[in-house]
C-alpha cells in the first residue's frame, strides 16, 4: 500500500490501532469503518495463526487499511511467511541496537537490499508477476518497516537504528521502555518522556517518522506536539473494555 507509506515515511499524521486477540475477518472493516489508517496485528503477544493473518491481510487490501504485522522477534522464517501472505508491513519489536535492523532489512527485503527469498504465485503479488525482475523493485519500495525502540539500549542507538537503510520509522514501546527502566507502568513519567523526547530528537535530525502506541489521547497529543506523527490508539481489546464501560455506567446513571 504505497499511498500509507507515502503519508508515513512524509511524516504526515497517520493513524491506527492494534488487534490484540480477535480475528474475525470482518473487523477489519469495522476498524476501516471507524476511520483508522492501518492495523497493527500483534504476533508478539497474540496467538494469531498464518491463515487467520491471510484472511485480515485479504480484507485488509479488499478494503484499503494497512495491515502490518508486528512479528515475534527477527526471524527469517515468520517474516517471510507473512510477507508472500501479502501484508503491508513488518513492526519490529525489540530492535535494541544496528545488527538487528540490519537483519531484519535482510529478511525482508529482496536482492540487492536483502536477501528475501523468492515465490511470486501468491497472494503477495496477486498471483500475477509479468516480470519479476519489476516485481521486487516494487515490493522493496512498498514494504514498511518501523523499527520498535523498547529499552534504554534502544535509545542510545535510535539514532543509528533510524539510519538504517530499509527502517522507514521509529515505534516506541513505552510499556516495555518503563520496565527497562525499572518502572513498570509509569510511562509518562519525567525520566520516560526524556528518553521518548531523544528518540524524536533522532528521529528529526533523519528526516525519519517516529511514533508511538498508547491509548491515552492526551498523552498522544502531547507527542503529537513534540514531533510525532505515527499513531497506535490502543487496540480492539481496548475499544470493547472502553465502549462498554461507558454504555454500563450510561444506563445505572440515566435511571
Amino acid at each position: 500500500m504505497i499511498e500509507l507509506k507515502n503519508k508515513i515515511v512524509n511524516r504526515d499524521c497517520v493513524v491506527g490501532t492494534m488487534l490484540s486477540e480477535f480475528y474475525t475477518p470482518n473487523i477489519i472493516r469495522l476498524i476501516k469503518c471507524i476511520g483508522y489508517e492501518f492495523v497493527f496485528i500483534d504476533c508478539e503477544h497474540g496467538y494469531f495463526d498464518l491463515s487467520q493473518i491471510a484472511n485480515l491481510a485479504a480484507v485488509g487490501k479488499g478494503f484499503g487499511i494497512g495491515i502490518i504485522i508486528r512479528v515475534p522477534s527477527v526471524q527469517r522464517e515468520f517474516i517471510t511467511k507473512v510477507l508472500d501472505i501479502g501484508v503491508d508491513g513488518l513492526l519490529l519489536p525489540q530492535i535494541d541496537n544496528v545488527e538487528l535492523a540490519k537483519q531484519a532489512v535482510y529478511y525482508a527485503k529482496y536482492c540487492p537490499e536483502g536477501k528475501r527469498g523468492v515465490s511470486t504465485t501468491r497472494a503477495h503479488t496477486d498471483y500475477n508477476h509479468p516480470s519479476v525482475a519489476e516485481y521486487v523493485k516494487k515490493a522493496n519500495k512498498e514494504i514498511i518497516l518501523l523499527a520498535q525502540i523498547e529499552s534504554k539500549e534502544a535509545v542510545e542507538n535510535s539514532y543509528d537504528i533510524a539510519s538504517v537503510p530499509g527502517i522507514d520509522g521509529l515505534i516506541v514501546g513505552p510499556n516495555d521502555m518503563a520496565a527497562d527502566m525499572g518502572k513498570p507502568g509509569q510511562t509518562f513519567i519525567e525520566e520516560m518522556q526524556k528518553q521518548i523526547a531523544l528518540v524524536i530528537e533522532n528521529c528529526v535530525k533523519l528526516n525519519k517518522p517516529c511514533g508511538i502506541v498508547d491509548s491515552n489521547i492526551e498523552r498522544l497529543h502531547f507527542w503529537q506536539q513534540k514531533g510525532m506523527s505515527l499513531f497506535c490508539i490502543g487496540s480492539e481489546i481496548h475499544m470493547m473494555l472502553k465502549g462498554g464501560k461507558e454504555n454500563i455506567k450510561a444506563f445505572y446513571s440515566d435511571k
